[in-house]
This record gives structure tokens, sequence and C-alpha cells, in this order.
């Protein structure tokens, strides 16, 4: 059995942005309230997860931050026993009014997403107004003084979108002391992805290195894939995630929990395990939700992600699994 150690929740698939490679132009119909999980369905299922070595648990999105009682529920996660992480992915658009109260609730750290540091172009990627960018950023600069750190922006590489910024996004790292980490364009249930728009992690790491010189292996708080590394004569740290170019299928230690209740083993793969059916069932007990996870741990070994990656396997869109 693999060591997974990581848990990924997504708490809603609704989101105030509309970003082309995960929620695609056109999506007016989302997953019904009834059938979305509830707080205390969620923080059971990760109890469960906790007793089989779970330690560390991520809450996506859709934004998780526009789901009512977010903070509540974050501090009932961080009285779980076993449970000693407790970070979150978002947009970055309410996190200026938030940081300090989820901290307080018990969130340790975050991740915001900034594909582009051009208004304009954040406008177009996003489906927001140009002014969102600022407020991103002053979100970014809350959770900086809230001191959910280490701090970190996701950048989504998209081929002649943004990889002209990249020295932009070196700039930013120094200035704001947070670690961008540049992530290939995956395909996941939608037409955005294609060879023309996909730029290999390499191509990045060639033109930062053409400016700087080489890079330096940078030792930081490890839970993800991301190699990181310090860029040289500068306070800047980089993160890459090669998704495609690079299988790190190998080092996987995690599982992802819809927010329909869905326990899927690998992005890729649509092999996905109704959890939301278990615990809702006149029968349901602790014990049958414990073994069945045990079991779905068990056929995580089973899963091939590069073939899964390679047949293009996966048909939900982003926003229904959780970013």
């Amino acid at each position: 059995m693999k060591n997974i150690s990581y848990l990924r929740v997504s708490v809603t698939d609704r989101c105030n942005f509309r970003c082309k490679y995960c929620m695609p132009e056109g999506v007016k119909e989302f997953i019904p309230h009834p059938e979305i999980l509830r707080y205390e369905e969620i923080s059971l299922i990760v109890k469960a997860f906790s007793k089989l070595g779970v330690d560390s648990v991520r809450l996506t999105g859709g934004e998780p931050l526009v789901r009512k009682g977010i903070e509540s529920f974050i501090s009932d996660l961080s009285q779980i026993d076993g449970i000693s992480d407790i970070s979150l992915t978002t947009n970055g658009y309410f996190l200026s009014e938030k940081a300090s109260l989820l901290k307080e609730a018990g969130l340790k750290r975050v991740n915001v997403s900034i594909d582009t540091l051009d208004p304009e172009k954040f406008s177009f990627i996003t489906g927001s107004s140009k002014s969102s960018l600022f407020r991103v950023i002053d979100g970014v600069l809350a959770a900086i003084e809230a001191n959910l750190n280490p701090v970190k922006v996701n950048t989504v590489l998209i081929k002649g979108f943004n990889d002209s910024e990249i020295e932009e996004f070196v700039k930013f790292s120094d200035e704001f002391q947070v670690e961008v980490r540049f992530i290939e364009l995956m395909p996941v249930g939608g037409k955005f992805f294609s060879q023309e728009n996909f730029i290999p992690i390499s191509e990045i790491r060639e033109k930062i290195e053409a400016i700087y010189g080489p890079l330096e292996p940078y030792k930081n708080y490890k839970k993800g894939p991301a190699k990181s590394f310090k860029v040289s004569g500068t306070k800047a740290v980089i993160g890459f995630i090669p998704s495609i170019s690079e299988h790190f299928c190998h080092e996987c230690n995690r599982v992802r929990l819809t927010s329909d209740g869905k326990l899927r083993l690998c992005l890729m793969s649509d092999k996905e395990i109704n959890l939301k059916e278990i615990i809702r069932s006149p029968d349901f007990s602790f014990d049958k939700l414990l073994n069945t996870l045990k079991g779905a741990l068990l056929l995580k070994c089973k899963v091939n992600g590069i073939e899964a990656l390679e047949s293009l396997g996966c048909s939900r869109k982003m926003f229904t699994i959780g970013g």
C-alpha cells in the first residue's frame, strides 16, 4: 500500500471566477446543493483518513472561500487527532478580508492562483474585472501579514499567454518573498488544453537561468510534487511542477475528495469511490467507512496515472474535481 498522507478536499464547485482551463465558458449547471457534502460529513471522512495515516488536508474548490462557514469548518478540522497541517488553495479574491480569520481558525498555509500579472490578461483568463488582479495581490499581502506561511503563488503555464512574463514573476517572488510555482497545463476535462497551449517546465527553467544563472536547490516546506529553487542574486524562490513532461506518479502521496463525495484516487483517472453513498446510507457505521477507505488505498496502488494521462481519461472538468 502506498503511504498516503495528503488529502485534497473540494468543499464546493462554485467559484466567482471563470478560468478558461478550469471552468470553461458556457458552464451554467453546478452540483445541486443537496448533493454537496455537508461539513460534518467531510469531517467524518477526514477523521477516518486520519486513522490511516493522513496528516495533511488541503481545501480546494471551485473557490473554497465562497462557501459559508469555512472558518468554523477549518476550526473543526484542526481538532481532529492526527491532522497536523491544514492548507488552502484559493483565487485570492476574498483573502484580504478573510486571511486573519482563517489563521485564527487553524489554517496553516495558503496557495494563491495568479496566472498573469497583466490586469487585462488577468481579466481575460479569469473572466473577472481588470481590477480583480489588484484585489488578489492585496490578498497575498494579507496572507503574509496573517503569517499563513509559506505563502505560494500558483501559475499555470500557457504558451503565448504568460510565458513572456517569467521574469516578472521572478521579480514578484523577490519583492514579496513568496514562492512562485510554475505548473504545466494539464488535459483535464476541457478543450483548452492543446499542444499549442502547452509549454514544458524545462523551457521556463532555461529562460530563468539565461537571465540569472544556474538555479540553486532550495529546501522548503514540502508536501507536494514541486521542486523548489533559489534564484541567484535575489530573494526569489521558484517552484516547478512538471505534471506532464516529468511524471511523478511513483511519488504520489495524495488522494482527492470531490465536493459531491467521490474519492478520486488519481487526478487523471475517472475511477472514483462514492463515499457520500456510504455515509448517507441507513446502515452507516464508522468501521464501514474505514474499511472502504482501506480498500480504496489498496486500489490506489493499481491506478496507473501515466496511462490515464496518456489516454486523456479524465472527463470531469477541474472545478468539479477540486484544484
